[in-house]
């Protein structure tokens, strides 16, 4: 038996990370590791989590240090990106006893930040989301990290019937373009609802879905307002971005869209796209960083229409809104496209299940423990 501390956001929320991490959790411990989370946003109530979760502040460098100091682990398995753990490398240099470090990350963009290119340098086990951040890794530090996708749990992200779900969500007989993400500036939703509003022109049976917090980057209200969709757009109302809706909820909001919009400047994975696809709904998002390795007909990923550089020098990308309006146009007109994405859907080479996820990391860690 393993015993691995996982560090990352807390297994509890709803967070990208905090689902990778639920799922990992789960899947350790029915291979019998013996498993820790130092979870970021726990809030110590109970769980049904086969885990012990431990509290940490958004300084991971001494919340591990701390678990560390109380009990003995064998692998330290940090989940996220770069810039959460800045003080890990000097942490375990100085351990007692030694610990191997299995960093398991994103890169959205390239090129690689000189810090985090010193970061991987030092790391034991680097492992990272996609192909892409791979490429990205190797040109800056001549590392080449593994690379291990993220799994969907497709027992509950599956198709179910299309119109109860409208009809639950409030969307009956409207073809709904849907987005699920962040109410953050990397999302770049306003690019959504800019080329929305073009498509929008003349139908009145389409609708904008937005699951994503009202108030964030943007206040949405005042952005659908702006580009006069206000009346044929829909929020999940009430979202808290921490707690989430069940998975059945989710799942329910999935299969009401007709397409998903992912109109993205970077994602390190991009769990949405892969959840979306395991429903069976047809899928466009932008072809840049990981979202291309996960969209297997290239007419669903959107052009490119600049780059941009931004915080750490890293360059990211703007959607093109004129391929998004014309591409929304094509699958509202054309619903033989429709099936073909649907169907293209559950290519199994980019919907891993979390078992497979986890069984490549352990074989990871396993030769690395054993070098």
């Amino acid at each position: 038996m393993t015993r691995i501390l996982l560090a990352s956001h807390s297994p509890t929320l709803t967070t990208g990370y905090g689902r990778v991490v639920r799922m990992l959790c789960q899947e350790l411990r029915k291979n019998h590791h013996d498993v820790v989370v130092l979870g970021l946003g726990y809030d110590g109530r109970p769980h049904d989590l086969p885990v012990n979760i431990l509290p940490v502040s958004s300084d991971f460098t001494a919340g591990i240090s701390q678990a560390l100091s109380t009990r003995s682990f064998d692998v330290l398995l940090t989940v996220g990106d770069p810039w959460m753990f800045p003080g890990v490398p000097d942490l375990l240099r100085s351990s007692t006893p030694r610990i191997l470090w299995c960093a398991y990350f994103p890169v959205d963009g390239f090129p690689l930040p000189g810090e985090w290119k010193r970061w991987i340098a030092r790391v034991d086990v680097p492992v990272v989301f996609s192909a892409f951040a791979q490429r990205v890794v190797f040109e800056g530090t001549g590392i080449s990290p593994a690379v291990v996708y993220h799994g969907v749990d497709r027992t509950v992200f599956k198709p179910t019937d299309v119109t109860s779900a409208k009809q639950r969500v409030g969307v009956t007989g409207k073809f709904v373009v849907g987005c699920v993400a962040a109410n953050q500036a990397r999302k770049n939703l306003p690019a959504l609802v800019k080329a929305f509003a073009r498509f929008a022109q003349g139908k009145p049976d389409v609708i904008l879905y937005l699951h994503t917090p009202l108030l964030g980057n943007w206040d949405i209200g005042e952005l659908v307002e702006r580009f006069g969709v206000e009346p044929q757009t829909r929020l999940t109302v009430g979202l808290d971005p921490l707690c989430g809706v069940p998975d059945e909820t989710l799942v329910t909001i999935y299969n009401s869209f007709d397409v998903f919009v992912l109109p993205t400047m970077a994602e390190g994975f991009g769990l949405p796209l892969v959840e979306a696809r395991a429903c069976g709904v047809p899928v466009l998002a932008t072809d840049y960083s990981a979202c291309p390795e996960l969209l297997p007909d290239p007419w669903q990923r959107l052009k490119v229409k600049d780059l941009l550089i931004l915080s750490r020098n890293v360059e990211q990308a703007l959607v093109d809104e004129d391929d998004l309006t014309g591409k929304l146009n094509t699958l509202y007109h054309d619903s033989p496209m429709r099936s073909v994405l649907r169907a293209a859907g559950f290519d199994a080479r980019t919907l891993c299940e979390w078992s497979h996820t986890t069984r490549l990391l352990l074989d990871l860690i396993d030769r690395a423990a054993g070098a």
